[in-house]
């Protein structure tokens, strides 16, 4: 990447994080209502139409080639599918806080599962921000309370947080290989309509899937996981795996407890201590260690 390119790249990655550092919340009040099949199924026939609509209307062609169909269809299983229904209902039986924590993890598990399948491999300092923004993440959890860590409870929401993860590293290199033949517009897109197409099969057979009126603040909620949690978020992060791979795009997700650290001081009045600072200086510290070591 040239220079321009990068800043504009680590820019919509930021803002990625920062938006699905919000959307749990979204989701939390959603999953009252409907069923994380119901959810997942509406956001993507929204969110795919969206995105093919805007690729059309750019001069591309709307139909993807060949080749790639069954990659589509494998992202549409594993990013959409399986990552959001595993999210969502962990989401209903457990924490944002765990699910914050596991998706902590997600930058290591995507380098490691990078250098298995596309033989990305990242320098010996890109690694240390991978462990150092963790441990970032850990301590603005935490609030730097060692007893906080060890009454910590997990169930099977949480092991539902864990498989969701390696599901959206599984769309992510996908991804990477699909993007050498599409632009992230119609990736994204296409990709987003295989997923719902699924989770509708699966919800009529499990009778999971069965949309109800929502009230308008569960509308607005909705809405805003599917413009900016949707669109916007997963476009900007498709260009980040195309433009940076899949290992660097990782490492922003640990900016999403900087996200609900912030929001839980303009919305319930929460103090930051010096333990949340510190956690998050150690993850930006991180961040930038791992996009300025970058893959060898």
């Amino acid at each position: 990447m040239d220079e321009a390119t990068k800043r504009k790249t680590y820019f919509l990655l930021a803002a990625t994080t920062i938006i699905w550092g919000i959307q749990p919340l979204c989701i939390k009040w959603l999953v009252t209502t409907w069923s994380p099949v119901t959810i997942t199924a509406m956001r993507y026939y929204l969110i795919g139409t969206t995105l093919l609509a805007l690729s059309v209307y750019r001069g591309e062609r709307l139909l993807p080639p060949r080749s790639c169909l069954l990659g589509l269809f494998f992202m549409g299983v594993a990013g959409i599918g399986l990552n959001n229904v595993m999210q969502f209902t962990g989401l209903a039986i457990s924490t944002v806080t765990n699910c914050t924590l596991i998706a902590a993890a997600s930058p290591a598990i995507t380098a490691f599962m990078a250098v298995i399948f596309v033989s990305e491999r990242l320098s010996l300092l890109a690694w240390g921000g991978i462990v150092l923004s963790f441990f970032g993440a850990l301590l603005i959890i935490s609030h730097g309370s060692l007893n906080v860590i060890q009454t910590m409870s997990f169930n099977a929401g949480d092991i539902l947080f864990l498989l969701a993860q390696v599901a959206w590293t599984t769309y992510s290199l996908i991804a990477l290989k699909i993007m050498r033949r599409m632009s992230a517009l119609q990736t994204t897109g296409w990709a987003g309509l295989f997923g719902a197409f699924i989770v509708t099969g699966y919800g009529l057979v499990t009778g999971q899937f069965a949309p109800v009126m929502l009230t308008p603040t569960l509308w607005i909620a909705f809405f805003y996981t599917v413009i900016f949690g949707g669109v916007m978020a997963m476009l900007f992060w498709n260009i980040g795996v195309h433009n940076a791979g899949a290992s660097v795009t990782s490492i922003f997700q640990n900016i999403t407890p900087v996200v609900g650290m912030i929001g839980g001081v303009l919305c319930f009045g929460e103090v930051i201590g010096i333990m949340e600072l510190l956690g998050a200086a150690a993850i930006f510290g991180g961040v930038y260690l791992t996009t300025h070591g970058g893959l060898r």
